[in-house]
Order: structure tokens, then C-alpha cells, then sequence
């Protein structure tokens, strides 16, 4: 690789690389867009486009970004050590995913100076996934990782999945989970947003042919139609929960959606009881509290985060949401 000219990466931009490749992400699609981006980014001679790049052998590519990663790491810290045997990156994407194609397999097991990286993060302010790879940079057995793991309430490397519908189960369920004693981090649970209950089946098929790990699917109650459908494609690992009326929103404690609105918008005039009854669906006597006191617009995710904050009692937490937490765990 004499005739090859490149640039090196800075810190941050490797530190950013390391974040997106150690995501719960499929790793076609997070190794793949990191190499190529690293290539595009640095390679001066000979250019690759783009498309270069896709129909580039896989050898070819981890060769390219191995010489690009490894001398920009020795550019900030000196000639390295040879990488261990032991590949963390590889252990937590192999941990939870299953049937990685040859390309991308061979991509993952490039072997990539990150260990000088990691101990110069700000531990404090770093994302979850970057925190566990602080905590393990130096373990090179499986069995004391995954130890560490549920020590450190790191996440990582995720042991289950839950696909929810919308953003309100994705932030509430964590909050109730640990008043109820369990913690997600601690499980290895991911949540993971589908954006819908259209969108669920789908995310859903394409996600249980690529993880090894259990997957729970939580639905509002008018998905009954496509819960029938999707049971012939349903694992004997993975498991459905339906809510039994309406949404998320309709089996929350009434008396803490009262709380946390008026905690929140004193002096607004406070929300009464009968106020979160006159209509069936939970969010419209929101949005109507919203619109009466001029509160601006009802967003589910600004509302699931005050309502988290006040959650204080194992009271505020109604029997069917703590057999939801007690089926997914």
C-alpha cells in the first residue's frame, strides 16, 4: 500500500466512529456506512466514490480503513501495541446478532486500535455504549464482561429486545421497571421505538432473523388484527403483549397524569379528576387540558418525560403495566 495517500482522523472523529460501530444496530448497516465514511472522509489516493466503495471486496475495504484507523491512533499516542486477540467491538456486536453476511463479518473482525481511545473519553458524559467499552477495554474473558455488565447497569451487550409502538412506552417503561426493582440497564433490555403499530411488523421480521436475542413486541389494543397475522412469523423465543383498551396512555395511574400536570403547569388552572374522564381516550383529555389553559401543543414525548419525573410511588404504577414489566422481564 505504498502508492496509497491519506489523511489521518482526529480523535473525535474516531471517538464518534467507535460510538456508531459499538450502537445496537444491525452491523450491515452501522460497519459498512463507518468504513465507507472513513474511506470517503480520508483516502486521498487512489478516490473512491461511493459506489467504488459497495462494490469494493470486503478484504480490500478492512485493509483500507485498518491502515487509516491504526496510524491515526499512533499519530495521537505513539507506535501501539499489536491488538489483542480479543476484539471487544466483535464480542458486542456477536453477543446479540445473528447471520452477519460474509462481508460485513469480515469487516467486524478488522482489527482496530481502540484501547488508547477509550481511556481518554469523558466517562461522565459519554453515551452508554461507549461507558461499557471504558469499563471493559481491558477484560478479555466473556463470562467476567458480561459480570461487569449487569454490575455496572451498562446495557450492554443487550440480552433482550422490546419493540414498542411509540415514544411514550420507550421512556415510561424503564422509569416504572426500576420503581418496581428491576433495571433495564442492569437486564440488558433495549427499547426499541418502531414509530407506530404499522411500522412494528415489519421491524419486527427484519430484526428476528438478525438477533439471538429474545424479542417482546407491545401493542396498543387495536392491533389485535395485525397480532394475528404476525403470530405464524413469531419465534418460539419472542412473545406479544397487547394492552387490553386503548393505548399506553389509557392504563397509566390517573391520579399521577393529574400530578405531574399540574406539578408542571402551576398556576395553570389545575387539572381535576373528571377533567381526565370526559373523554375514553386518555390523550384527548390531555390535548383538551392542554388547549383550555393555552399550554401550547401535546406532545407524547414531552409529556412521557414530566410524567416520569413524577413518578413516586409504587401506587402510581396500575396492575397492567406492572404485568407488562413482569412478562418482559
Amino acid at each position: 500500500m505504498d502508492s496509497i495517500k491519506y489523511k489521518f482522523l482526529t480523535y473525535e472523529e474516531l471517538i464518534i466512529s467507535i460510538d456508531r460501530l459499538s450502537r445496537f444496530k444491525l452491523p450491515e448497516d452501522s460497519y459498512n456506512r463507518v468504513f465507507s465514511s472513513i474511506v470517503l472522509k480520508c483516502l486521498i489516493k487512489p478516490k473512491y466514490s461511493k459506489t467504488d466503495i459497495e462494490k469494493m471486496p470486503p478484504e480490500k475495504l478492512s485493509e483500507l480503513v485498518k491502515l487509516i484507523w491504526n496510524s491515526s491512533v499512533e499519530n495521537l499516542y505513539g507506535k501501539q501495541k499489536k491488538a489483542k486477540s480479543f476484539n471487544l467491538l466483535k464480542f458486542l456486536t456477536e453477543y446479540s446478532f445473528k447471520n452477519i453476511d460474509s462481508r460485513t463479518q469480515t469487516l467486524i473482525d478488522t482489527e482496530l486500535y481502540i484501547a488508547q481511545l477509550i481511556k481518554n473519553i469523558d466517562y461522565e458524559n459519554a453515551p452508554i455504549n461507549l461507558k461499557f467499552l471504558y469499563k471493559n477495554i481491558n477484560e478479555t474473558s466473556k463470562n467476567q464482561i458480561l459480570k461487569n455488565s449487569e454490575n455496572d447497569g451498562l446495557m450492554f451487550p443487550v440480552k433482550k429486545l422490546i419493540i414498542v409502538e411509540g415514544i411514550t412506552e420507550e421512556i415510561l417503561l424503564p422509569v416504572f421497571a426500576k420503581k418496581l426493582k428491576h433495571n433495564f440497564n442492569n437486564e440488558g433490555i433495549y427499547i426499541l421505538g418502531a414509530g407506530g403499530k404499522s411500522k412494528s411488523p415489519a421491524l419486527y421480521i427484519k430484526m428476528k432473523d438478525k438477533v439471538k436475542i429474545p424479542i417482546v413486541l407491545l401493542f396498543d389494543n387495536d392491533a389485535a388484527e395485525i397480532c394475528e397475522l404476525l403470530k405464524d412469523n413469531l419465534d418460539a423465543k419472542d412473545k406479544i403483549i397487547i394492552i387490553s383498551k386503548g393505548e399506553f396512555e389509557d392504563i397509566l395511574s390517573i391520579n399521577l397524569i393529574k400530578r405531574s400536570l399540574n406539578n408542571e403547569y402551576e398556576p395553570a388552572t389545575p387539572a381535576l379528576i373528571d377533567d381526565l374522564r370526559i373523554h375514553e381516550k386518555m390523550c384527548e383529555n390531555i390535548e383538551e387540558f392542554y388547549k383550555s389553559r393555552h399550554l401550547g401543543e401535546f406532545k407524547k414525548s414531552k409529556l412521557s418525560k414530566i410524567i416520569a419525573e413524577n413518578i413516586k410511588y409504587e401506587t402510581d404504577i396500575t396492575e397492567e403495566i406492572k404485568n407488562i414489566i413482569f412478562s418482559v422481564i
